[in-house]
């Protein structure tokens, strides 16, 4: 929390400069997005690892949903994403001849909020970095299929945590109409808490307000949901369309 403490405490020594420095400009993204996922869970058992391609996702996708909330004043900027995906993934058994195969649902929502600071502004090109968290609501269901008259076997685990994070981004032309971005971020409060991501984009400006970006998106997350040692990997192609006002 030591970060988002940082962050906060810059924002507020800022507050004189922000009141001189010009109005807020907003931009607000929307985008579809079609994850593959890749989860690991650990069981009674042994680990299931389940993987849906990307080429799968269409058919393993139940839901997905990607929306920016972005604001600047000079070189400060607020930044709100919200993410949600409800996908489900299945192989054939680990464990030998007991169970014929495993499936593995897995739902995420994530909220991620940072503050930012332009370094480098030049040229067009802008450099910003920052800090702030990303709260986590998951939810992982797997489910070994008995190969035979057996009983099978079910575990589930729930968990909502919040990690702090650090970020940086960079923005930069590549004609008048055509621009490039690329975003990351690292955070979490162990070695088994951890979470990362990187999402680079190609945009293009239809208007003074308009634009539209084509890009890819990769989330990690590591974390024990319910005692059980658990990864969750999302990555995919994203489309989106942003409003500046």
């Amino acid at each position: 929390m030591r970060i988002i403490n940082m962050t906060l405490g810059a924002l507020l020594a800022a507050g004189p400069a922000l009141a001189q420095d010009g109005p807020w400009t907003l931009e607000a993204s929307l985008y579809a997005w079609v994850p593959g996922v890749s989860t690991s869970v650990d069981t009674r058992f042994g680990t299931v690892d389940a993987d849906t391609s990307g080429s799968d996702a269409f058919a393993d996708l139940d839901m997905a949903f990607m929306g920016t909330l972005q604001a600047r004043k000079g070189k400060w900027g607020l930044i709100g994403d919200l993410l949600y995906a409800d996908l489900s993934a299945s192989q054939k058994s680990p464990f030998g001849l007991r169970f014929k195969d495993a499936e593995i649902g897995t739902k995420v929502a994530a909220f991620s909020g940072y503050a930012t600071y332009r370094v480098f502004e030049e040229n067009g090109v802008a450099v910003d970095v920052g800090g702030g968290f990303r709260a986590f609501g998951v939810d992982v269901d797997a489910d070994l299929n008995s190969a035979d008259a057996r009983p099978g076997f079910s575990s589930s685990g729930s968990e909502n945590w919040v990690d702090p994070l650090i970020a940086a981004r960079v923005i930069a032309p590549v004609t008048d109409k055509w621009f490039v971005s690329a975003f990351a971020d690292f955070g979490g409060t162990s070695a088994s808490d951890q979470t990362w991501q990187a999402f680079g984009s190609v945009g293009y400006k239809f208007s003074e307000h308009w634009s539209a970006q084509l890009g890819y998106r990769y989330m990690s997350i590591e974390k024990k949901i319910d005692g059980a040692d658990t990864t969750i990997d999302l990555s995919g192609p994203l489309l989106g369309a942003s409003f500046y006002f």
